[in-house]
């Protein structure tokens, strides 16, 4: 006689707040883990498809910072006309999609680029590139929350023709944490960044605004010259 399979505990417990709809830590994790974990095959193929249009060092972050927030944020660009391969949106006037729009990087100095999730939450990336600096701002235009990162591209992006994304860009992994914690996770997901941010935040700040002494010297300078002239008087 054929014995009844047996089920533990723990996977009925797992089944049943499934049924609930509520995600159980480990397998369900993971799965979502290895759906957007980017991976070096990831970057080669995004590298491949953006190099035949990238122009300056500028585009290249831009389209790193579009690749993120399509990968492992899961928005999806929206686009004013038809592309095949996209979703249509509600209404018909447009499609969402995961590649970068014809013309991104048309204009010399500006990006914008418009997003949108799965609950139909709307958001607009903003970038303006000036001498030195490329500030990036990204809106949830839903929950007007916005979130803003300055970038120097002259420092991050070493070339833009190397073979692998890595070489183009020396310190990839460095980049994209700044980007998830000062750009995605604010405006994505509301996370609240810390007041005293990044370590080499602070090292430039302490370095480009030096403390001045001068206050301080000529408060003391007038203490002095009070107190002397007091025990002037009181000798008299």
């Amino acid at each position: 006689m054929e014995s009844p399979a047996c089920t533990s505990l723990s996977t009925l417990s797992e089944l049943s707040l499934q049924s609930l709809g509520i995600g159980v830590a480990g397998k369900g994790q993971a799965k979502l883990k290895s759906e957007t974990e980017i991976d070096a095959h990831d970057w080669q193929l995004l590298l491949h498809s953006i190099q035949p249009s990238i122009r300056k060092k500028s585009d290249l972050l831009i389209a790193v910072t579009h690749f993120l927030i399509t990968k492992e944020y899961s928005l999806r660009c929206a686009i004013n006309y038809p592309a095949s391969g996209g979703r249509q949106l509600a209404g018909g006037c447009g499609t969402v999609c995961e590649l970068l729009p014809d013309h991104w990087n048309r204009d010399a100095d500006r990006y914008t680029l418009n997003y949108t999730d799965g609950l139909a939450g709307q958001y607009i990336l903003m970038a303006k590139l000036s001498r030195r600096d490329l500030v990036i701002s990204l809106q949830n235009s839903t929950s007007k929350r916005m979130a803003i990162v300055c970038l120097q591209p002259e420092h991050l992006v070493k070339s833009i023709c190397k073979s692998s994304m890595d070489k183009c860009i020396p310190r990839l992994d460095k980049f994209m944490k700044r980007l998830r914690a000062e750009l995605m996770d604010p405006a994505v997901r509301g996370t609240k960044l810390l007041t005293e941010g990044p370590a080499f935040d602070r090292k430039i700040w302490k370095r480009e605004l030096p403390v001045r002494h001068s206050g301080t010297s000529r408060v003391a300078f007038n203490i002095v010259a009070s107190t002397h002239s007091l025990e002037c008087k009181d000798s008299t």
